[in-house]
């Protein structure tokens, strides 16, 4: 017996140490992986969305290419160089002939410089188209950084509502008699139970593609922990002022214009088809059929525009050119009307983001911790506990999705007007913070 009871004890030791053991690698494990996590700011988020972009890489690649191509217009044409040798007969008598030709083909007057021109114009055009895309990376990485810090913010409340509500659930449980009142409450906070958890898989599921989206700019091997501030007030714009910079800063305006360069370039260059190039030609050679004969000859050879003088394709051109001045008035017409709505949108958010300010964040811990005790103590129901819990979290949510919002409408509003230096704007936000959650 005595054996008995020290195999026992021994064997208990054992389980006990191992169980220790795992609780404390898992803990550890657990405690290594937060610290190992990256932390990133906002400045951090828009320096690694900009350096890990191929499309960024791609569009460079196509600006060299145009470098290369602007050079390659402006190179003079090789010439073209003619060499022959034969018999020839005359009054009864052969010889050999030979003969040397060269031709240096020449532009047209202006026609070289035009070329290099358009070139150039599809370059600005390309700048501009870079310059969107980069702040369109710029800007989307950080909306969609928000979208994953709030879906994450929302996904740690509703955890806490679970926590919650399983202590509800353990407590009546915990009674010594359960009443058909204590069943029926019960069943209840098992059916919100179920509820919730059906919620926080959707709010996770909703972290995980949002975490994707702004992974796909980031390129980050695990998520990071994000230091965003939050806003209890927004930027007040001079709507003229900024209008204004919407019209002569944003790309797809400035890519018209850069399109209207360009047609006019094409213009010119069809107006010079009907003036030829031409070719500076020289020859040399010796006739030794007969008396021998050595011949030079220099001259001058071109087109004669006689049956086409190209009038379809300036017709063409100017046509073009119409087509991008009225392109040019649609856009600008659609950015006024995109800037309008989007401007309304904002001051809305800002209304919103003092509706839900970040202080009732405060403010719903305490009255759930005012609730939880109430109902502990038997002097406040369920049903009204329950009412009370969810009244709170959709506050919770409100808050959350009001900054979000704001956020959302700000960086639309920057891209609009082409802002780049986007943490610049966001520090004239008033009040801004990074909120600790609880």
């Amino acid at each position: 017996m005595y054996s008995y009871f020290l195999r026992w004890n021994s064997f208990s030791i054992k389980n006990i140490s191992i169980r220790i053991t795992f609780v404390f690698l898992v803990a550890y494990s657990l405690i290594y992986g937060e610290s190992n996590k990256k932390e990133i700011s906002l400045s951090e988020i828009l320096i690694l969305a900009e350096k890990n972009s191929p499309l960024l890489m791609s569009m460079n690649s196509d600006l060299e290419s145009l470098y290369y191509r602007k050079k390659q217009e402006g190179m003079t044409q090789n010439p073209s160089v003619t060499i022959d040798y034969g018999q020839r007969r005359a009054a009864n008598e052969s010889g050999s002939e030979y003969s040397f030709q060269f031709e240096q083909p020449i532009y047209y007057p202006g026609r070289k410089e035009l070329k290099q021109l358009l070139v150039d114009n599809d370059a600005k055009i390309k700048e501009v188209q870079f310059e969107e895309a980069n702040n369109s990376i710029r800007l989307n990485s950080i909306k969609f950084a928000y979208r994953y810090f709030i879906a994450d913010k929302k996904r740690n409340h509703v955890k806490e509502r679970i926590r919650r509500l399983s202590k509800m659930e353990t407590y009546i449980k915990a009674r010594p008699f359960i009443t058909p009142q204590a069943k029926t409450d019960l069943f209840i906070i098992e059916r919100r139970l179920l509820g919730l958890k059906k919620h926080f898989n959707d709010l996770e599921l909703d972290a995980s593609k949002n975490f994707e989206s702004m992974n796909f700019f980031l390129r980050m091997e695990s998520a990071p922990i994000l230091f965003l501030p939050f806003f209890n007030d927004g930027i007040k714009f001079d709507q003229a002022e900024l209008l204004k910079k919407s019209m002569n800063q944003n790309p797809m305006i400035l890519a018209a214009k850069g399109e209207i360069e360009k047609a006019k370039t094409e213009l010119r260059i069809a107006n010079l088809e009907k003036y030829p190039d031409y070719a500076l030609v020289s020859q040399i050679g010796e006739d030794r059929s007969g008396v021998s004969n050595r011949f030079f000859d220099l001259g001058l050879k071109f087109r004669v525009p006689l049956w086409d003088q190209y009038q379809n394709k300036v017709g063409s051109a100017e046509t073009n050119l119409e087509a991008k001045a009225k392109k040019l008035s649609y856009q600008e017409d659609l950015i006024r009307m995109t800037f309008n709505q989007a401007y309304l949108d904002y001051e809305q958010a800002k209304l919103n983001l003092r509706l839900f300010n970040l202080s009732k964040l405060d403010e719903i811990e305490r009255d759930l911790n005012f609730a939880d005790l109430e109902f502990t103590k038997a002097r406040v129901q369920l049903i009204s506990y329950l009412e009370l819990e969810n009244q709170l979290h959709e506050t919770h949510h409100a808050i959350l999705d009001a900054q979000l919002t704001h956020i959302e409408a700000f960086l639309n509003l920057l891209y609009i007007t082409n802002e780049k230096d986007i943490v610049g704007v966001l520090k004239n936000v008033n009040q801004t913070f990074e909120y600790n959650f609880k």
